[in-house]
């Protein structure tokens, strides 16, 4: 199943595939001077938090979904452009260190699309959860209500679903489990850090960071550009889940 994750399509590579033709692969020389940078996330596991904190230093830019498909076809309409590879170029010229967010089949999608022969080397910095309960939770609550940063309105409330829950651990758990996994079939290097340590030590972890993608580290950060959302409705969820899987 894990190795699934990596040999199969997923709906972004498929979407891609379809919408580039032939034109979603490069097999030129290499392009970029410095690596490519990936930062590799599952679902409501802190990338946004430490995407944000990154975009801040002034060596980097990027760290948002710009490989899902419906952020490329739309830039790529609206720009004419007409290559995969040209639209990594193209949003790639803002500053010396562009960086990606990826899920597990993403980084495939940009091995066999050969993306990565237009660069050095390939580093993936993956950020996930300890506790993956609470994440599982965070990411039923959000996909009920619409809710996906604290800046967004709700669109409804969230009730609770044990099947929904332990959906998602089962997914994360194969999707962590593929993202370091690709890393090493592919031959990319690779690091991780916690989302509990960069809300408990955020300068520590953003400097963890920079050091793996070869920067220098910051000496102080700003405010973060997100806010936790964890409330009482996630603590009263992840009790009744508990409940259920462990009664008396």
């Amino acid at each position: 199943m894990i190795f699934n994750i990596l040999h199969d399509q997923g709906i972004h590579e498929k979407k891609l595939s379809k919408y580039f033709g032939r034109h979603a692969v490069y097999d030129g020389p290499q392009v970029f001077e410095y690596p490519l940078l990936l930062l590799g996330f599952t679902n409501r596991c802190g990338s946004n938090l430490l995407a944000g904190y990154l975009r801040s230093l002034p060596e980097f830019s990027g760290f948002n979904e710009q490989l899902n498909f419906d952020s490329v076809m739309r830039w790529s309409n609206r720009e004419g452009v007409r290559t995969f590879p040209d639209y990594i170029q193209h949003v790639s010229r803002k500053k010396p260190r562009y960086g990606f967010k990826a899920s597990a089949d993403q980084i495939a999608m940009l091995f066999r699309f050969g993306i990565t022969r237009m660069y050095p080397s390939v580093r993936v910095l993956h950020i996930r959860r300890r506790d993956v309960l609470a994440q599982a939770v965070s990411y039923s609550i959000a996909d009920q209500t619409k809710q996906w940063i604290s800046s967004h309105e709700k669109q409804g409330e969230a009730s609770y679903d044990r099947k929904d829950i332990e959906g998602r651990l089962n997914g994360f758990a194969r999707q962590n489990e593929a993202l370091r996994i690709a890393a090493q079939v592919f031959g990319y290097a690779y690091e991780s850090v916690d989302y509990e340590d960069l809300t408990a030590d955020s300068l520590g972890t953003v400097q963890k960071a920079c050091r793996f993608f070869g920067t220098a580290e910051p000496e102080a950060l700003g405010a973060p550009w997100v806010e936790r959302q964890g409330d009482s409705v996630n603590q009263r969820f992840i009790e009744l889940y508990c409940r259920d899987v462990f009664p008396g």
